[in-house]
């Protein structure tokens, strides 16, 4: 009778007990240095990310859509990859390779180490000159000097490019400028509508598979018709070199619809080449 008593006193007191995991799911409260992934900007879409090894931080990268072939800006928050607080301080640059396998080649960069003050993004703008496929892959490389360590390092992230359509980007060989393997990419404004707008162009030539520089001494003729009304439009402005490869000038479109932009290119009033030809729908 005892023992019975013993084991009946026992079960109530541990009904009766507080639940001890109840208790620490109540209580605990995140550990906030622990890392989050950050909120992707608005009107961008992430592209991966990466830590930096050496610099004790961590890149994630966006754009303002999917990687595609011709000129793309790329964007990166770092963050403490150990705290997970905004890294605003250092120096930033990022480099592109596309492997092949057999061979590999890189693609024309403009470098910009320093950080937006506003969006507190580093950014570095690229021409990708083909898509990948599984064979053929873009590996973007991330060195970061973080000044709050005084350290730095490099990550890397595997990222898909696609072919634009429609295309973004020309390539030719041109014979009379030392047979240059010259690449030309439109850049679209950032809303195409009826009546005037900037018309952004960019220049390259491939010196060797690592290096691509801006050509700035290119005349550029440009004429903007729509096939399906056999007309063109008045008042264009044709583009000229402003800094760094890039020709700007003004596109007149006088309505809605497929418009096709044709470009001649000179030097030093040498006809070089006359069948480039991009398309942009209004």
């Amino acid at each position: 009778m005892k023992k019975l008593y013993f084991i009946i006193a026992a079960a109530i007191v541990l009904l009766s007990a507080p639940s001890c995991k109840k208790d620490t799911d109540e209580t605990t409260t995140p550990n906030n240095n622990t890392p989050t992934t950050p909120v992707t900007p608005d009107g961008m879409v992430k592209i991966g990310e990466t830590y930096i090894i050496g610099a004790k931080a961590k890149a994630y990268i966006y754009a303002k859509q999917n990687l595609f072939v011709g000129y793309n800006t790329i964007y990166a928050a770092m963050y403490d990859s150990a705290d997970g607080s905004r890294l605003v301080d250092g120096h930033f640059t990022l480099g592109a390779e596309m492997d092949m396998g057999m061979m590999k080649h890189s693609c024309p960069i403009e470098v910009n180490e320093d950080i937006d003050a506003t969006t507190k993004l580093y950014s570095t703008s690229l021409v990708f000159i083909m898509p990948g496929s599984d064979m053929a892959k873009w590996k973007l490389s991330i060195a970061y000097h973080n000044h709050k360590i005084d350290m730095e390092g490099e990550g890397e992230i595997e990222v898909p490019v696609v072919a634009a359509t429609p295309k973004r980007l020309v390539s030719s060989v041109i014979a009379l400028d030392d047979s240059a393997k010259v690449f030309v990419s439109f850049v679209l404004p950032t809303v195409a509508k009826v009546g005037l707008n900037d018309a952004e162009f960019t220049i390259h030539k491939m010196a060797s598979t690592t290096d691509f520089p801006a050509i700035t001494d290119y005349t550029i003729e440009m004429t903007p018709t729509m096939p399906s009304m056999g007309h063109g439009s008045p008042n264009n402005v044709n583009p000229t070199h402003v800094a760094n490869g890039h020709y700007v000038g003004k596109l007149n479109f006088t309505m809605d619809g497929l418009w096709q932009i044709d470009l001649k290119l000179s030097k030093n009033g040498v006809l070089l080449k006359d069948d480039i030809k991009f398309e942009i729908t209004l």
